[in-house]
């Protein structure tokens, strides 16, 4: 009997997704990684996908998983680009993305209780409904809780409320073995949880503290002639325990695509720094605090609020792409210009323009993405991709540590963890996971086909040593690749064929989808239908079943008002139907189905209900 049959069997009435296609878009998340790349080393295609309904329903699923020892990978909507939720072994992706309902609201208490893939933006609109709202976020707010919570933390507001650890009241867990904790902050084992990419078991329901709303924001741009001063400044700043609730470093590479991406001269094209403040009064202590550093050069109020309010869009640069990579480390704030210099450098020597975005932690620390255009499509991409491991290297080199493992930061780990840390990690695994079912093959060892021969390349000596190589090498093996490959171009407008690869894949049209919502099936969100539209145009052979996805949509445009790189998705929605009807009939007594089931959810009901 197959894996998938037995699982039927025994799991009741648990949504089983099944189908070649359908499978396929469980088998990555947001990063362009070539296929020949992930298959020679992984078993990315999952033996089959569930869509647990409910903390029991995910009991059985690890129930099964851990008697049958194969392995689980939980899910939320993918939005991390490390490769954690991309299967190494196949096994049982647990697509947490469904599982989205707001528990409670404790308006009192200020909390909210939230199931797994419930949206940081569901909680907002909520919670601003009764003048409350979220601490610290993702700057993808269209993330899950859970996903966030288990590989991330630090984000929006962190300068002032700390890493997301510090918002939680409680969470419900379920181990690798299908037992139910309840762990609060007081808990040894809830720091195994937090930041522990779905090694240790899957976070079920979060309760969450939440703050008051406030009245504004005001916000403020700093220019600065080099990336030194504005660091300079930002030492200074956040030396003297400002009350900002946002301290951002933006250079000006990144503003100058911002330029470009509004086709307007906005802001100078110099380092910059935003700060944030909730309240006039502590805008003016900080303005006055920081007259005693100097005079500064300011943007206008409305370019300060511009940049403020595109926070949760960041990846709109991808449209000049139309392939983004990044980097994403925690670094000291006094080594951030010398690493920023390093960074660019390499840029240069690979015709590469390095764009950076960073968030200021606290009085020492800042979270540095480096980000370049590239193109995924062409051979230079295959030099272009070993460049982020070799700027995470310089940063780690300089004391930074990486941010979050996964498959393809997993030979930093010696970085990120000591080794008396290590041994507490894989000494809890050994306890709660004895048959390591839970998300094997990543995290503090990669693990590969063939006898983990080609997972070699991932270990810490043989990669860092292969990384300060290429560092060394690249005033040589740059200018070489540049010279035979050329420089990508940025673009100046998106046909059919780029607007596919210009998708940020991060899954925000799914968290307002209607269809999705209802069908809880990838294949008919935004997402979905771009991976249609590039099997189509890549001549790749497309079922019935796939074309009649497509039909499922009420073309309400919110995934075109969501889209992180503001992809005219109308129109490719337009012309991948046209495509369709030439191969198939439009399936017009589904379509009328769909519209039934839709008028007749309550969950679609309760969308349209907390969105007016």
């Amino acid at each position: 009997m197959k894996l998938e049959d037995e699982f039927r069997t025994s799991a009741g009435g648990i949504k089983i997704i099944g189908s070649a296609a359908e499978k396929n878009m469980y088998s990555h998340d947001i990063g362009d990684v070539p296929h020949i790349m992930t298959q020679t080393f992984f078993q990315t295609q999952p033996d089959f996908v569930v869509q647990p309904q409910s903390i029991d329903e995910i009991q059985k699923v690890l129930a099964f998983a851990h008697e049958k020892k194969i392995p689980v990978i939980p899910r939320g909507a993918a939005s991390w680009g490390f490769g954690g939720v991309i299967p190494t072994q196949g096994g049982i992706v647990v697509d947490l993305s469904p599982l989205r309902k707001i528990l409670v609201l404790d308006k009192a208490h200020k909390t909210v209780t939230v199931e797994a893939g419930a949206r940081w933006s569901d909680i907002d609109i909520l919670a601003k409904k009764d003048d409350l709202c979220l601490m610290t976020y993702p700057s993808s707010k269209f993330s899950t809780v859970a996903g966030w919570i288990a590989t991330g933390g630090y984000g929006i507001n962190s300068y002032r409320y700390g890493h997301i650890a510090k918002q939680i009241q409680s969470m419900t867990v379920v181990t690798p073995a299908g037992e139910v904790k309840k762990l609060t902050p007081a808990d040894r084992e809830f720091d195994f949880f937090v930041s522990g990419e779905g090694q240790f078991g899957i976070i079920a329901e979060v309760t969450l503290k939440l703050r008051e709303l406030p009245k504004n924001s005001y916000a403020h741009i700093f220019y600065f002639a080099t990336d030194k001063d504005a660091f300079d400044f930002i030492a200074q700043a956040a030396g003297q325990k400002t009350a900002a609730n946002v301290i951002r470093f933006i250079d000006e590479n990144h503003l100058r695509e911002t330029n470009e991406i509004m086709h307007a001269n906005v802001f100078k094209e110099k380092a910059g720094v935003l700060v944030e403040f909730s309240n006039t009064a502590e805008e003016q202590q900080f303005l006055d605090l920081i007259r005693q550093f100097g005079t500064y050069e300011q943007s206008p109020a409305y370019a300060a609020s511009y940049l403020w309010n595109e926070r949760l869009f960041g990846m709109k640069a991808k449209r000049l792409g139309p392939t983004l990579l990044a980097s994403e480390v925690v670094l000291p704030i006094a080594d951030a210009a010398a690493f920023i210099e390093k960074a660019k450098t390499l840029g240069r020597y690979y015709g590469t323009e390095i764009c950076i975005d960073s968030y200021i932690l606290d009085q020492s620390r800042a979270l540095i993405m480096t980000t370049f255009l590239c193109d995924s499509r062409k051979l230079k991409y295959m030099i272009h991709m070993p460049l982020v491991s070799m700027l995470t290297q310089a940063a780690v080199s300089m004391g930074a540590k990486p941010y979050g493992l996964g498959i393809w930061n997993a030979a930093f780990v010696n970085h990120l963890f000591s080794s008396e840390q290590q041994a507490e990690i894989r000494a809890y695994k050994a306890k709660t996971d004895p048959n390591g079912i839970m998300n094997p093959g990543k995290h503090l060892r990669v693990g590969s086909k063939f006898m983990n021969i080609p997972a070699l390349l991932f270990h810490p000596m043989v990669f860092g040593l292969s990384m300060r190589l290429l560092i060394l090498l690249s005033p040589i093996i740059g200018p070489i690749a540049t010279m035979l490959f050329g420089k990508d171009k940025k673009l100046d407008s998106l046909d059919l064929e780029l607007s596919t690869h210009a998708c940020a894949k991060c899954g925000n049209c799914m968290a307002v989808c209607p269809a999705y919502l209802v069908l809880k099936n990838e294949a008919v969100s935004g997402k979905g239908k771009i991976e249609l539209a590039k099997k189509l145009i890549a001549g790749q052979p497309v079922t019935a079943e796939e074309a009649a996805n497509a039909y499922m949509c009420m073309h309400c445009r919110a995934c075109e008002e969501i889209c992180q790189t503001n992809l005219d998705l109308m129109t490719l929605w337009d012309a991948l139907e046209r495509r369709l009807e030439a191969n198939f009939a439009r399936p017009d007594e589904k379509i009328k189905e769909f519209l039934k089931t839709i008028d007749a959810s309550k969950e679609y009901w309760d969308m349209v209900e907390r969105n007016s």
